[in-house]
């Protein structure tokens, strides 16, 4: 296959889609990776103008290309690329560990791979294309956002932390993370997947979000292990707050996940413990710095081992006024050298502890964005989605329709 990296000197892929004068074309095989030729291009953004014209030379010029390496891209000329059957990965970094990375993920996602296959990893060729996760996944493809859906499993109650600003809850009306109606057990999440297909076939996402955290219990595993069995055509992504992450990446890359959701709200212990109360680490509870500087080794030593394991990776963030509004830079830096490929700021929803605090202005969102967005890839349409969200982000939820009657429990664990 063929690909494209806008690297200008041809070893650092640095470039913006609009600025780059020239394309390296590189072949992948299984081998490895060999340089074919360099394409000078005409650059399509000059002096913050936009040749029409230009940007569809450019679109043309890697158009037999399956994959483009770019560090920023806008939405029209994505969008032309994926009309194209261009997978875009806005990346930034060495050109030969960006393409043996992406080896790597190639033949994890075909099978072919050093370990032995297990039945669910033995995957139909034609189902490989709902496997490009940054084409596919509405929370890694802003240029596929509202045109593909996904499916939340709330089987996970229980939590290791706890959150001052976390209110999580049981209830059919509230619009945010940590709520759902009720929860499901592991092994109705085949049957309820079938149904949620039935009402929103655009789904190519089956997700574990909560309403607590999925790796504060077996239940995620287990579900993961059932769902991955049925349906190893769709993307799995689980979400965390990454306290219990380290050593659970390969065990996770066994039960289908392939995308995975951190949330980092600091790097910085002294921050950190302004925003978690405490956490349960080791059987104990723990509060204060001590507990947060855990959290923060924690998350990102899990993001580096879920990045090394091939997985693409999303970090989240609370933007918090007067707490942490000022330190997303640093968490974007962080995150961005363990692997992770795209950033999302979550405007602070005042509720719990922080009930009295202001939600930040949307020039306060833009300035953090803009900061972060120095170092990863800023999300910026997140549906603040619930934990047993269903259809497509923006468009439709099904949610009432595909769970009622499914309830099996009423409470959840608080850490």
């Amino acid at each position: 296959m063929l690909a494209a990296l806008a690297a200008p000197d041809g070893k650092f892929v640095s470039q913006h889609f609009g600025h780059a004068s020239s394309f390296d074309i590189v072949d992948i095989d299984n081998k490895g990776w060999r340089f074919i030729e360099r394409r000078q291009n005409k650059t399509p953004c000059v002096f913050g103008e936009h040749d029409e014209s230009a940007l569809q030379a450019s679109v043309d010029l890697i158009g037999d290309c399956e994959v483009l390496f770019v560090a920023q891209i806008g939405s029209c000329a994505r969008k032309l690329l994926e009309l194209k059957g261009v997978i875009v990965l806005d990346r930034s970094g060495f050109a030969d560990e960006l393409l043996d990375k992406y080896r790597l993920y190639l033949k994890r996602i075909s099978g072919n791979f050093s370990r032995p296959k297990k039945e669910a990893e033995i995957i139909k060729p034609e189902a490989l294309k709902h496997r490009n996760i940054s084409v596919d996944h509405p929370c890694f493809s802003d240029g596929k956002f509202g045109r593909q859906g996904r499916l939340h499993l709330p089987v996970s109650g229980a939590c290791n932390i706890q959150c001052r600003f976390c209110l999580r809850a049981l209830n059919a009306t509230e619009q945010r993370p940590g709520v759902a109606s009720g929860l499901i057990r592991p092994e109705d999440a085949v049957s309820i997947t079938a149904r949620a297909l039935y009402l929103c076939p655009e789904i190519t996402v089956i997700g574990i979000a909560g309403p607590g955290d999925a790796l504060a219990s077996s239940e995620a595993f287990e579900t993961f292990s059932k769902i991955h069995s049925a349906y190893p055509e769709l993307i799995k992504c689980l979400s965390t707050n990454g306290l219990a992450l380290p050593g659970k990446s390969s065990a996770l890359w066994d039960v289908g996940v392939r995308s995975i959701t951190v949330t980092i709200n600091a790097v910085d212990p002294y921050i950190g413990e302004k925003v978690v109360s405490r956490i349960i680490s080791g059987g104990q509870i723990l509060t204060g710095a001590g507990a947060a500087e855990i959290l923060i080794e924690n998350q990102l030593s899990g993001v580096s081992e879920a990045s090394r394991e091939g997985m693409l990776v999303k970090v989240n963030t609370v933007l918090i006024p007067g707490v942490n509004d000022h330190h997303v830079e640093d968490i974007a830096k962080a995150a961005a050298a363990c692997g992770a490929s795209k950033h999302n700021l979550i405007p602070l929803i005042p509720q719990h502890e922080m009930a009295d605090m202001p939600a930040p202005t949307c020039e306060q969102i833009e300035a953090a964005r803009s900061a972060a967005g120095k170092h990863l890839n800023q999300f910026r349409h997140c549906a603040h989605c619930r934990a047993d969200a269903c259809g497509v982000p923006g468009a439709n939820d099904h949610s009432i329709e595909l769970y009622g009657g499914v309830r099996v429990q009423e409470t959840f664990s608080h850490s």
